[in-house]
């Protein structure tokens, strides 16, 4: 079973509505897995150990996306509608303690009719449990993913070292553009079979993002180290 949290008649409304907009086809096995991967989520420490904040954070349930067509419905659903009821049911188990952990403690889940994600092709991660879909495709579940991907570019630069002040602010800006210039110039690499013309570009791309990105570095190190003999830190 599945640790017991604390939560309120929100919380499960929330996760109730991530199961309704997330499991494919109503289907329960689906939905009583996604809950697994938010409870295993608000026990680990690079999460937030609140139900509610694991399942709105921004770009990680698709359903809350703004521009997903599923927000306006899970936000209207509500009871009597059945499959709402059989999400309730399965997120009160969940945050109660009494829902049996299918996933084997999975943080991370993808759909197959999407691109595989970066952080399931980092060494070859092997899915742990499979839901199959009446349309043929499944959701993948994952226990092998260390850390929450960061969700921006900004973000990334910002777990290393927090930018401090306008100098550093300009440098993490250059640097954040080139990490972020560059990740497009991989996913050129990626799918250089469907845009073979513009892939050939991909490697000249790299090295110039790369020294913008080197050049931004530069400016905060600089920044750093000037005020520090200044006697600002």
């Amino acid at each position: 079973m599945m640790k017991a949290v604390r939560a309120d008649h929100e919380d499960i409304d929330i996760l109730a509505r991530t199961l309704y907009g997330e499991a494919e086809g109503q289907n329960v096995q689906d939905a009583i897995a996604i809950a697994c991967v938010v409870m295993n989520r608000v026990s680990y420490p690079n999460w937030p150990d609140d139900v509610s904040e694991v399942c709105l954070q921004p770009w990680q349930f698709s359903c809350w996306n703004t521009n997903d067509s599923n927000r306006a419905r899970i936000t209207k659903a509500k009871r009597p509608d059945k499959w709402f009821e059989v999400c309730y049911g399965i997120a009160a188990r969940a945050v109660e303690g009494t829902l049996t952990d299918v996933t084997n403690g999975s943080t991370h889940y993808y759909a197959t009719y999407v691109a595989k994600p970066k952080w399931a092709k980092k060494g070859n991660k092997t899915p742990v449990y499979r839901v199959k879909h009446k349309n043929g495709y499944s959701h993948l579940f994952f226990n092998d993913i260390d850390t929450k991907p960061p969700s921006t570019p900004k973000e990334a630069l910002n777990q290393i070292r927090p930018p401090i002040g306008k100098k550093d602010a300009a440098g993490a800006s250059l640097a954040g553009a080139g990490i972020g210039l560059s990740a497009i110039a991989d996913t050129l690499t990626d799918v250089k079979d469907q845009i073979e013309p513009l892939a050939q570009y991909a490697a000249a791309l790299q090295y110039l993002f790369l020294a913008v990105a080197l050049i931004g570095i530069g400016i905060t190190v600089w920044a750093r180290i000037d005020d520090r003999r200044k006697g600002i830190r």
